[in-house]
């Protein structure tokens, strides 16, 4: 079974027609990469699966599980939608770090508020605290920012800050790791730290969705690649099949513009 279901999503923003009858699974282990132009829909489709967005059509569904269905309102209760996200990890372009926090406080701070829901929580307080300490402390280790835990956002470059954005989103352990051009407001030399990064985590068979403008990384590291245009999936398949030799003139017509630029 897939670990996730996309079946028809549509996404309309007044007459503007933003996505158009997106559908595509993923595996267990898998890294997909969305690639396009800016404009052809590949944030407002993360969007859409972190329930950040709305789709006005079609499905959802997380091992098994639909999430949303645009023709059933009982999958559509706000109550549900914190629930919901918890299978999704987003990794945003700009960080949005908490400024006042220092990183390890970032990681950790939604495990220490969802702790607090926990029926064991006045009883054992303690030792859910110390538990999700550590196990920030090991995340931001696997990140290579064991000596940044005390370390304020202000204080780190935007490599760390990113890396500290991606243990943040790895902290719940969710299904699937999203990353919407992860790299795009860094320079080369940090763009390097965060790709390593996360080539790691593809080499660990983490599950993660991936919009970049990186080709060769989205080359290298993808199992599977989607081109969207216009709001539509032009061309999908592995990267030899899209981004080696794509089929659909509109890729190759953006493969060649990106290569010239």
């Amino acid at each position: 079974m897939s670990v996730l279901e996309v079946r028809h999503i549509e996404k309309h923003f007044g007459a503007t027609r933003v996505l158009e009858d997106i559908s595509f699974s993923l595996e267990e282990g898998q890294a997909l990469a969305i690639i396009g132009s800016s404009g052809s829909g590949k944030t407002t489709l993360l969007r859409c699966l972190n329930f950040l967005e709305r789709p006005d059509r079609g499905s959802l569904a997380v091992r098994g599980e639909t999430l949303f269905d645009a023709a059933d309102p009982a999958t559509q209760r706000e109550a549900e939608v914190r629930r919901k996200r918890l299978h999704f990890g987003m990794v945003f372009q700009s960080f949005h770090l908490f400024p006042q926090y220092t990183a390890l406080e970032n990681v950790t701070l939604a495990g220490r508020l969802l702790a607090k829901e926990r029926a064991d929580y006045k009883r054992d307080q303690k030792r859910i605290l110390r538990q999700i300490e550590e196990q920030g402390k090991a995340l931001l280790e696997q990140m290579g920012l064991s000596d940044r835990a005390g370390h304020y956002p202000h204080q780190l470059s935007g490599g760390q800050q990113q890396r500290v954005a991606i243990a943040r989103a790895l902290a719940l352990s969710p299904d699937i790791l999203c990353f919407d051009e992860p790299t795009s407001a860094l320079d080369p030399e940090l763009t390097g730290e965060v790709l390593k990064v996360i080539r790691s985590l593809a080499e660990q068979n983490t599950t993660m969705i991936i919009v970049t403008h990186e080709m060769a990384f989205a080359r290298d590291v993808a199992d599977q690649v989607i081109f969207m245009d216009g709001g539509v999936i032009v061309e999908q398949g592995t990267p030899e099949q899209v981004i080696v030799h794509p089929q659909q003139e509109r890729t190759r017509q953006f493969l060649t513009r990106f290569s010239q630029n």
